[in-house]
């Protein structure tokens, strides 16, 4: 690592989460969408945004962050394309009659787990790299508390600085403590 860890990094990590998670989501919120359409077309655009950005946070914090890019878009799109298209797992799909922002919890859970599990490929070198697992799905299920209140404040702007906000004042914490930490020693073969 070449540049300190601390609220600075912090600060920037927050507020590249932020500005990426606005960005691109800006194409979509004045379009005729239905609100099922809007939200999956925001989040697909706010991980692309928020993927950019985080990037170009990490470009001088660890060797391989070249792969963050890929990896977190795979990791969302992976997630978003499970919770939208299968069945079981659509919101959209609701036989049980659960509120609303139960299934944006469970929804945001998976989306977390495969966005956390292919950033994980990059931290696992870390001793506390495992602690981005837990980070990744925990800051997803909270950062749909902020998206629900925004839209029921009808405000779209607002869910989304909500909960760019959240995500990234969680995860910003955990990927400071997992660079902080002391890289694992190579396995050595016998």
């Amino acid at each position: 690592m070449s540049k300190k860890l601390g609220r600075s990094f912090w600060g920037l990590w927050l507020f590249a989460n932020v500005i990426g998670g606005i960005c691109l989501p800006i194409l979509v919120w004045q379009a005729p969408y239905t609100i099922k359409s809007q939200i999956f077309l925001n989040e697909v655009l706010q991980s692309i945004g928020i993927a950019i950005a985080q990037s170009y946070v990490l470009r001088d914090r660890f060797t391989k962050e070249k792969w963050w890019l890929p990896l977190t878009l795979f990791g969302w799109l992976t997630g978003l394309c499970l919770v939208h298209f299968v069945p079981a797992l659509a919101f959209q799909i609701n036989q049980q009659n659960l509120p609303l922002i139960t299934i944006l919890v469970a929804d945001f859970a998976i989306i977390g787990a495969t966005v956390g599990i292919c950033q994980w490929q990059l931290l696992r070198k870390f001793r506390a790299g495992g602690l981005w697992l837990a980070a990744s799905v925990s800051a997803l299920c909270l950062s749909a508390f902020g998206i629900y209140l925004g839209y029921m404040i009808n405000s779209s702007i607002l869910a989304i600085i909500f909960q760019s906000i959240i995500y990234g004042a969680i995860t910003g914490l955990a990927l400071i403590k997992i660079l902080r930490s002391p890289k694992l020693l190579p396995k050595t073969r016998k």
